[in-house]
């Protein structure tokens, strides 16, 4: 027992006399910082005793931050001694029994930037960026706004920023500081006028429309319109860009916009030049000449002389001018010393005549050698044509020799007649005498017979002349009647190139619905758009499609499609610049498949062929025609289908004046081209 308590005591005496062991702790040197370390249980200024607490500091430079705290036994970096974080940058361990080397690393900090204040300017969310990289801060002012603002700043210096301005767009740029920086916006700002004036110059002899002014992003619709005196040669735009169109068509007689009103005044200065009408005589007169030496087609309220002479023993009957293609539409003419004139009139106009022999004893009441005749006409179904007197039976005007013509009337088309008739008896002739008959289906329908039958009813032959049927008055009344038919009419959409177009009908009637649809393909920006045959389409954006529809009218109907905006190509806009904005009604000629042109020539004439009977080369605004018979006859006509000038070739191959640029229809015999005039 004694010996026991001995051993006891002998190992407490030891413990409470032990001296403790005392270890180095160093810090490495790392670079964008230092590492501090301090305990209360030092030896001395580098060793500590086992088992104490050592806390660990590391302070980076200004723009850096710790990214990494280490510690390790020293000399073997694999035997880690761990670190307990107090608080930012701030560590601890417990010293062990082996000397300790500290270490770690700092890497570049990033840092907030906020912009405060904003609420009528736009204004970036806060960002952050790393230390040293450069920043930029953009503020934007709306275009709808007036006034000022001013920035205060904390976290930098203004000297340390380089400010810039593009547009409404302010720019601030400066390089990170080691800290957060805090843009404050102070506002003094009004909000702009929204309502922006329209205006027209040149417009004098014009149909021009818009309203007066429109409130910014309003829908604002701008007409140019041909008058019978002048149409718009071209105009110059300033104010709105091809971004703010939404649709635009443009033909002969109008160009029509529908644009995004922006915000700012809209001048529309237009040219204009004199309309040119076409002026002919009439064919087949005898017993007399009409002399007119002056050009085919002249402007409007040029002034039209010409003469009449009757041959021997014939006299004047009557001398008119009449609008070409309606008889009952007369121009006034003053007439001196045998010569007539009048001004050109706002259509195209033909210069007539008839002549009758002079009166002797031994003449019969005889008849008139009459270019235009009588213009026996029928327009609408149950109304008589014939024009012989009910007192006059078919026997009596027999005897005399005379024979009469009744045209059968029908509400879906007219016949002309033209010859040399009985001034007594309209509608009746001479037999032999040649009777010439022009057929007009109305709007939407096709011509699709013509008959002339004796009282018997045997048919007379017919010489068909395309647009005109003549036949020789035979020894009995004869009757003339015409059937039609619905037109149906081809609907085409050319140029589209990559881009997708669909339409829902390649041939319909008139008055049909037609829908197209066009859609925008990766890498082009837009399209132009131009139309022949319509005069009116409805245009719908909606992202990258854009919906067209229009009521089909009675003829065919091409749509032009021209892409634009494809990176790396070059593209044409319809737009146009100073002078000719917005005449994108003609064919862009990027596929040279269905055009001709002369080469180099800037008014050549691009013809989109609908037949091939007859060949056309355009140069210098006139059409050459090749190919055709002689004595074919021809009509130039407006793409509304009125007459402009018309004909009978006297060679297989001839030449037609052309009035200016825009959109005509050529018919040569039953052959029918559209005509593009640049």
């Amino acid at each position: 027992m004694v010996k026991k308590f001995a051993l006891i005591l002998m190992a407490v005496c030891s413990a409470a006399f032990a001296v403790k062991s005392t270890f180095k702790v160093e810090a490495a040197n790392v670079p964008n910082g230092t590492i501090q370390f301090f305990g209360n249980g030092f030896a001395s200024g580098t060793t500590v005793y086992a088992g104490e607490q050592v806390g660990v500091h590391y302070a980076p430079v200004t723009g850096y931050v710790l990214d990494q705290a280490r510690a390790f036994q020293t000399g073997d970096t694999t035997k880690k001694v761990s670190l307990q974080e107090d608080s930012t940058n701030y560590f601890s361990f417990i010293m062990p029994m082996s000397d300790v080397t500290l270490s770690g690393a700092f890497k570049k900090g990033s840092f907030k930037v906020a912009v405060n204040g904003c609420s009528q300017l736009t204004c970036p969310a806060a960002s952050v960026h790393e230390f040293g990289s450069q920043v930029s801060v953009t503020i934007t002012k709306p275009s709808t706004l007036n006034g000022e603002f001013t920035l205060s700043l904390v976290g930098i210096d203004t000297s340390a920023i380089t400010s810039s301005r593009n547009g409404g767009d302010y720019v601030y740029t400066f390089s990170m500081p080691g800290h957060d920086v805090t843009f404050t916006v102070k506002e003094n700002l009004s909000v702009k006028p929204t309502r922006y004036k329209i205006a027209f110059e040149g417009c004098e002899n014009l149909n021009c429309s818009a309203p007066d002014s429109a409130n910014v992003g309003d829908t604002v619709t701008i007409k140019i319109l041909s008058t019978e005196s002048h149409y718009a040669s071209g105009e110059s735009i300033r104010g709105f860009g091809q971004s703010d169109v939404l649709s635009q068509v443009s033909n002969v007689d109008s160009t029509v916009y529908v644009i995004k009103m922006p915000s700012n005044d809209i001048k529309v200065t237009v040219t204009s030049q004199k309309q040119q009408y076409n002026v002919r005589l009439a064919t087949g007169a005898t017993h007399g000449v009409i002399s007119y030496n002056g050009g085919s087609l002249l402007d409007y309220g040029a002034e039209v002389s010409f003469t009449v002479t009757p041959a021997e023993n014939y006299q004047i009957d009557f001398v008119k001018v009449i609008k070409d293609g309606d008889s009952s539409v007369t121009v006034n003419t003053t007439e001196k010393n045998g010569t007539y004139t009048y001004k050109v009139p706002g259509y195209n106009t033909m210069i007539t005549a008839a002549f009758k022999a002079v009166a002797t004893s031994s003449s019969s009441s005889g008849g008139t050698d009459s270019l235009q005749g009588n213009g026996s006409s029928s327009s609408k179904k149950n109304e008589s044509s014939s024009s012989r007197p009910d007192s006059l039976g078919s026997s009596s005007s027999e005897d005399n020799g005379y024979y009469c013509v009744d045209i059968v009337p029908d509400e879906n088309g007219t016949i002309q007649m033209a010859g040399s008739f009985s001034k007594q008896q309209k509608n009746c002739t001479l037999e032999g005498n040649e009777i010439t008959l022009g057929v007009y289906p109305e709007s939407g329908y096709i011509l699709e017979s013509v008959e002339v039958k004796k009282k018997n009813g045997d048919k007379v032959s017919l010489e068909d002349n395309g647009t005109t049927y003549k036949f020789k008055m035979p020894g009995s009344d004869v009757t003339v009647k015409a059937t039609y038919k619905v037109g149906e009419y081809e609907v085409k959409v050319e140029g589209c190139g990559e881009l997708k177009c669909e339409i829902s009908k390649t041939k319909a009637k008139a008055g049909d619905d037609i829908k197209v649809t066009i859609t925008l393909v990766a890498g082009y920006s837009g399209f132009a758009l131009s139309a022949t045959g319509v005069g009116s389409i409805d245009r719908k954006d909606s992202g990258a499609k854009t919906n067209l529809s229009f009521k089909m009218p009675g003829n065919d109907v091409t749509i032009t499609v021209e892409p634009q905006g494809k990176s790396g190509t070059a593209t044409s806009s319809s737009s146009g610049g100073e002078g000719d904005k917005g005449k994108s009604s003609s064919s862009s000629g990027k596929s040279g498949k269905n055009s001709s042109s002369s080469k180099g020539d800037k008014d050549a004439i691009h013809v989109s062929s609908l037949a091939s009977q007859f060949s056309v080369i355009a140069a210098d605004r006139q059409i050459m025609v090749s190919g055709v018979q002689a004595g074919t006859e021809y009509f130039l006509l407006d793409i509304n289908g009125r007459v402009l000038s018309q004909g009978c070739s006297v060679a297989q191959d001839f030449a037609i004046a052309v009035p200016r640029s825009g959109n005509y229809l050529l018919r040569v015999g039953k052959s029918v081209r559209t005509v593009n005039v640049k």
